[in-house]
């Protein structure tokens, strides 16, 4: 980490004078950043998208909106989310995909999609001149976790998109999704999530078409215990850089890993024997020049480990949503200062729009109750709401 970097938080309209691209590349290898500067962070006010009064009359989302992606494609912004009457499981569950040639102040109805099932973790994948759609099926037990499948659909036309296809026809949740160097490359998670004796085998996963997907260096299984969501970026070295999210536990404890893999083996990851007791949910990873950064829920007022994985005491505490770096000298999560998110919080997606700019994504239940805890935001009649916000970093 370079200490020389003192980032601050500026909620307000954000003066970047870059031209952004309008189907901007995620890769870091697109951009130059000049890694000796100490830049400032600038983060914008949110954007509130879902709901919203512009939305078109045929985009109706229910009471609670949350598992989200964005991507830029075809000259459009498109969001992709999770609509249903709860937080939990429910048959009534729809996924839903918008664009706008406008950055958002119009939106259009791309495709909605019904299961009779739960359906979370939707992953957008521009990959050439492609966009597709994948998530996975879950059952309709709201006190259960229940994947089922993984389901894909690829878009034609503007509103146009395939029939869906089975992608992973096992219980099997993608997480971390990003195109480097023209590759996809995919971290999911199969296995007793949730089960008092269940193991879970994190995958790490490579594709050049985005249906037909190997494991990297041939292994099957890059992690074997308690992870389940991992999120990844690759160093200006090459390296790969995770944090894990150890929520079911194994003999490293509870909580999370920062691991690293090196660039000419890319599963072999490297994880720490112990731990850190805090827990990053729903994570997800970018890099501005050599810097490593993390967007994550935050637990206010405990330590997951602390507790030996009691999600009963977690579910209780206040959550807030941040922006954490990553020290990559002790391999530690680092927090910054929060962003916008409180109570049922925290599931970014973030995407690229020039050298120094980022779009993300994320879901909050209403911000005028800051202390409401996790459980009471999950079950709140207020629901969860969806915003757009941008994240610049200013040279001096």
């Amino acid at each position: 980490m370079k200490r020389s970097v003192y980032p601050w938080l500026l909620l307000g309209l954000l003066g970047c004078n870059e031209t952004i691209a309008p189907s901007p590349s995620d890769d870091p290898a697109a951009y130059d950043v000049d890694p000796s500067l100490a830049y400032k962070i600038v983060v914008s006010e949110p954007r509130f998208i879902i709901p919203d009064a512009n939305l078109p009359p045929d985009i109706l989302p229910l009471t609670s909106n949350n598992n989200v992606d964005i991507e830029f494609f075809d000259g459009r912004l498109f969001v992709a989310w999770r609509s249903a009457p709860t937080h939990f499981a429910d048959a009534a569950a729809e996924m839903w995909v918008m664009s706008s040639a406008d950055d958002g102040s119009t939106w259009a109805l791309e495709t909605k999609i019904t299961l009779g099932s739960d359906m979370r973790e939707p992953r957008l994948l521009k990959l050439g001149d492609t966009l597709q759609l994948f998530f996975f099926e879950a059952g309709t037990n709201m006190l259960a976790f229940q994947p089922k499948k993984v389901w894909i659909t690829q878009r034609r036309a503007r509103g146009d998109w395939t029939a869906l296809e089975v992608l992973f026809d096992h219980p099997e949740v993608p997480w971390g999704l990003k195109v480097r160097g023209g590759l996809a490359y995919l971290s999911s998670y199969t296995g007793g999530h949730y089960d008092d004796d269940g193991v879970l085998e994190v995958h790490f996963k490579t594709s050049s078409d985005g249906r037909n997907w190997s494991p990297v260096d041939g292994v099957q299984s890059v992690y074997s215990g308690g992870v389940s969501e991992t999120a990844f970026e690759f160093a200006s070295d090459g390296r790969l850089w995770v944090v894990t999210r150890n929520e079911d536990g194994d003999d490293s404890g509870y909580g999370s890993h920062v691991c690293v893999a090196p660039a000419n083996r890319l599963s072999q990851w490297d994880c720490p024997a112990v731990c850190s007791p805090d827990r990053y949910d729903s994570p997800a990873m970018f890099r501005h020049g050599d810097d490593l950064y993390l967007l994550a829920r935050r637990d206010v007022g405990g330590s997951f480990g602390a507790d030996e994985g009691n999600l009963i005491s977690y579910s209780i505490r206040p959550k807030r949503f941040a922006l954490y770096e990553i020290d990559q000298e002790q391999r530690a999560v680092v927090h910054l200062f929060d962003l916008p998110g409180v109570g049922d919080t925290a599931f970014p997606a973030v995407r690229r729009m020039s050298a120094h700019r980022y779009r993300f994504a994320n879901y909050t239940s209403p911000l005028d109750d800051p202390d409401v805890s996790w459980l009471e935001g999950q079950t709140s009649t207020r629901g969860t709401q969806i915003y757009l916000a941008d994240i610049e970093f200013v040279a001096p």
